[in-house]
């Protein structure tokens, strides 16, 4: 879908006077334009770019419009796209064929501009909604799909776990009772991360989670986040590294949003870094911006992945290196509260070299006033 503004609008009329007069009215109050003059010059252009909107003449010489209407609706590929028809006709039968066909509205010649506005800005605003409506359909046939997959798959472990020591407790020794133990924290944590994560992508779309922007010292988030990660590294073998450049400046941000975007960044990078590897996190001031980036030794990743990488539910290519848990959400929840907080992320990464996250945060005019 185009922006509200860059809405394209498809007129069909065999009459050039009629194609001007409302290709004037549309372009002069922020819309795309198209036109055709006949039915199938119609189904060329909405072949060709497919509109927003088409305002489809009924009386047109080679192809009626109720003939293109029935052929858009007919094709899965412009099913959904919105037909007003435009006509001199007021009988009942013609309205009512209309709506058959697959019409979703009518403006009667001559026409009178406000109502064309109007007519055209409402059928916008409901396809939008429809579509709203379907992606979160989707996210929802998404969501349940996770939570029966990645949660039921770690219950079942931990049931399995649990009936084992309860009905063969004899031949538990503490060497495997501490085996245990440790694979149900490293299931439980993996199911944390995944509910955690999905109850902070909710709250950010339901607009609950507040960031209130004041003058911050980011390099004690930030180092304490790595140094909360160096438990979990090891268990890898791999090194975490922090640098932190002199006379830091403090950033314009919130200090709950920084550490959900440092916790999501290291975890990421030790979650698809191999062992015996280096993750790096820097902070130093950039010209008028603090910089941080988060660089790994890992598997790198593609062209196709990258351009995915900020989707909710992204499945990329590369998959963890330890056996942990991956939905999809973290780099999304990153991405979005990086844009809350006006700064600017970016990635550089290619497959077999690693990846390097970067953030650029405003720096607070009270560190520049000090």
């Amino acid at each position: 879908m185009h922006n509200h503004d860059e809405a394209l609008i498809l007129i069909v009329d065999d009459i050039p006077r009629n194609l001007q007069v409302l290709g004037s009215i549309l372009s002069e109050n922020g819309f795309g334009v198209s036109v055709a003059s006949s039915g199938q010059g119609a189904l060329d252009a909405i072949a060709a770019n497919k509109p927003d909107v088409v305002l489809l003449d009924i009386q047109m010489p080679d192809m009626d419009g109720f003939d293109v209407c029935t052929t858009l609706k007919a094709n899965p590929a412009t099913a959904d796209v919105p037909v007003i028809f435009l006509t001199a006709r007021t009988e009942i039968d013609d309205i009512v064929r209309g709506f058959e066909v697959g019409a979703v509205d009518y403006i009667t010649k001559p026409f009178i501009s406000q109502e064309l506005l109007a007519r055209v800005r409402t059928h916008l605003r409901l396809v939008r909604q429809n579509k709203r409506l379907h992606d979160l359909n989707s996210e929802k046939d998404e969501f349940l799909g996770i939570a029966a997959h990645d949660l039921r798959n770690p219950l079942s472990k931990i049931q399995f776990i649990a009936e084992k020591m309860a009905y063969e407790r004899d031949s538990f020794t503490s060497e495997l009772i501490n085996d245990a133990a440790q694979d149900i924290v490293h299931t439980v944590g993996g199911m944390m991360e995944l509910i955690s994560n999905l109850l902070d992508t909710n709250a950010i779309e339901q607009g609950k989670l507040a960031l209130e922007l004041n003058p911050i010292e980011m390099g004690v988030i930030v180092e304490h986040i790595v140094r909360d990660y160096e438990a979990r590294a090891a268990t890898k073998k791999i090194t975490l590294r922090y640098e932190q450049g002199e006379d830091l400046p403090m950033v314009q941000a919130d200090e709950v949003a920084i550490a959900q975007i440092m916790d999501n960044l290291i975890s990421n990078a030790i979650k698809y870094s191999p062992t015996r590897t280096q993750v790096t996190t820097r902070l130093f001031r950039q010209g008028d911006v603090v910089r941080l980036d988060v660089q790994d030794q890992g598997l790198g990743m593609s062209d196709d992945d990258k351009k995915r990488l900020f989707q909710k539910f992204a499945r990329l290519s590369a998959q963890p290196t330890g056996n942990e848990h991956s939905i999809g959400l973290g780099l999304s929840i990153v991405k979005t509260l990086v844009d809350r907080l006006h700064a600017e992320i970016s990635v550089e990464s290619a497959v077999g070299k690693g990846t390097t996250f970067t953030i650029l945060f405003p720096i607070s005019m009270s560190s520049e006033t000090a």
